[in-house]
């Protein structure tokens, strides 16, 4: 039974490394490779540190009932576990494991098989190892201890601000990769957009231009026809005229001559106004192709510099940020969980099929 406030700091401090060795000896077994497990960068997992505090300090009064000290260490750890997920979950806005998938497991933060692993382990912990850690810790000369102490807990003071300054900047690298892969994705549907409007323009351009390139020769045809038969209707009705017209003055008789002459022409200007409308059409859909290719062009060069950003992000001062992924395989981002999914095949990091207590 711990007798004051420095054993118990030396308790949290011993089995929190005791704790980070078990989880980095399960993920090399289950790996093949070693895994920095926990929560923090430095060889110690808190949650084993309070863990075992809590179960030697409440439970050490019942340590002879094997059955008591199981189940106390059950739920006590239980306890611990679920409201540690539910505060880093709430403060850090990511779920650092989850149970969804085990049986008989409470939101993902706890469930029964870890669960009974905790109260077997805290109660060979209480009647195995903790006398002889108990007994090394009351060994060591009391100024030495603080000292050493002292140190250790600096160490894991920084070490846990660093952690947290890094979440912080994990948290805030995948919100901009979202957006940007937000960004690329809009960007990818306007450019199918501009690339369809043009394919679509030119053939309801050609379209439109062949419906009016008959309409138009529908039109001189009919002209030319009437034109051919004015110039014997004008006869006859000069002919019915005649005696009148002789009468007329050289005026009136050089205006029909130029009436005539107009006439004759006529063909001649539709024709010259059909090649005008063609070349206002052409004209103007080349205007209109090259402000496309413009506007597709600057689309494309945007999207491959936002491509190139999104990349960046990836590698630039990843380490921390793998780190943290590789700990917790399993965590899922509230907010931009997608993102996140996509940050652990970049590199290569797999969920795995069963859930680690990695905290």
């Amino acid at each position: 039974m711990p007798q004051n406030f420095y054993e118990l700091v030396w308790i949290f401090i011993i089995y929190a490394f005791i704790g980070w060795c078990t989880e980095v000896s399960y993920a090399t077994l289950d790996t093949g490779k070693f895994v920095n497990r926990g929560f923090l960068n430095g060889p110690y997992c808190p949650i084993y540190g309070c863990g075992v505090v809590i179960v030697v300090t409440i439970l050490t009064p019942l340590k002879e009932n094997l059955l008591i000290l199981f189940v106390g260490s059950f739920v006590l750890t239980s306890v611990l576990e679920y409201i540690t997920g539910f505060i880093l979950e709430k403060a850090f806005h990511n779920k650092w494991w989850d149970y969804s998938d085990k049986p008989f497991n409470i939101k993902g933060y706890v469930c029964l098989k870890f669960s009974v692993y905790w109260g077997l382990a805290c109660t060979f912990i209480m009647d195995v190892i903790h006398p002889m850690i108990y007994a090394a810790i009351t060994w060591i000369p009391h100024v030495v201890g603080i000292i050493l102490l002292s140190i250790l807990m600096c160490v894991f003071t920084v070490d846990c601000v660093l952690t947290v300054m890094t979440i912080l900047k994990f948290n805030k690298r995948l919100k901009i990769m979202d957006e940007l892969a937000s960004s690329i994705h809009k960007l990818s549907d306007e450019i199918g957009e501009s690339i369809y409007e043009n394919v679509t323009g030119v053939i309801e351009k050609s379209e439109e231009f062949q419906e009016n390139h008959v309409e138009l020769m529908d039109k001189l045809a009919e002209t030319k026809d009437n034109l051919t038969e004015l110039p014997q209707t004008a006869k006859n009705k000069l002919a019915e005229t005649k005696d009148n017209l002789t009468e007329l003055p050289q005026t009136a008789k050089n205006k029909l001559a130029e009436t005539k002459d107009n006439l004759t022409e006529l063909p001649q200007t539709a024709k010259n106004k059909l090649v005008e409308t063609k070349d206002n059409i052409t004209e103007s859909l080349e205007e209109k192709r090259k402000e496309r290719e413009l506007a597709l062009e600057l689309k494309k060069k945007e999207r491959v510099e936002l491509e190139e950003r999104y990349e960046k992000l990836y590698e630039e001062k990843s380490f921390g940020f793998k780190r943290l992924v590789k700990a917790f395989p399993d965590m899922k981002s509230r907010d931009n969980n997608e993102t996140l999914e996509k940050y652990k095949l970049h590199f290569n990091i797999r969920k795995k099929e069963s859930n680690d207590n990695s905290k």
